[in-house]
């Protein structure tokens, strides 16, 4: 439950934490779509819900490079990982504690790179691009998300000797 409340409240946040203040109607658009989301968390209204926020920060904020760009991600990012987790039980079903440490750390994973690009940003902020500055910083993204991926796989379970034996025997018969 507690999951779909976060879900429901924490894309009005990222937009509320805007140095431009939203109107009315998006405001009311976002949390009739994250209501949405937290009731039917595996409909693809949150997808909608989150890319609405991104697309409104894009197209409405003039400077977004402040620190509120970060407590908005942070948001974002746990309303996703909320919205996961919603979704793997019913409203009032208890979620395996396993399963909430690993979206949770994988959450975490996933917002280390925010504040480190928000600083490089504003250490960049006014100086001209060097030419590569961009195929390197994609270079960079790709082998991070590459290295990520590898460090979090989940091994596929091997049965034993004995196991496969026994299964092997089990269809004989």
């Amino acid at each position: 439950m507690a999951c779909r409340v976060l879900v429901a409240l924490l894309p009005v946040v990222a937009l509320l934490v805007a140095p431009v203040r939203p109107s009315a109607p998006v405001v009311a658009i976002v949390a009739a779509g994250s209501v949405l989301w937290a009731v039917l968390p595996e409909l693809a209204a949150g997808p909608v819900v989150l890319l609405s926020v991104m697309a409104w920060w894009a197209l409405a904020v003039p400077d977004p490079v402040r620190p509120s760009i970060l407590v908005a991600a942070a948001a974002l990012l746990s309303a996703h990982v909320a919205g996961l987790l919603a979704a793997y039980a019913p409203a009032r079903a208890a979620i395996d504690l396993r399963l909430v440490r690993t979206w949770l750390g994988r959450g975490l994973l996933a917002f280390v790179p925010a504040p480190v690009l928000f600083l490089a940003v504003v250490g960049l902020d006014g100086s001209p691009d060097p030419p590569l500055m961009w195929p390197l910083a994609l270079a960079a993204l790709a082998l991070i998300t590459l290295t990520i991926g590898l460090l979090l796989r989940e091994q596929p379970a091997r049965p034993s000797p004995q196991g496969r034996a026994r299964s092997v025997d089990s269809t004989r018969s």
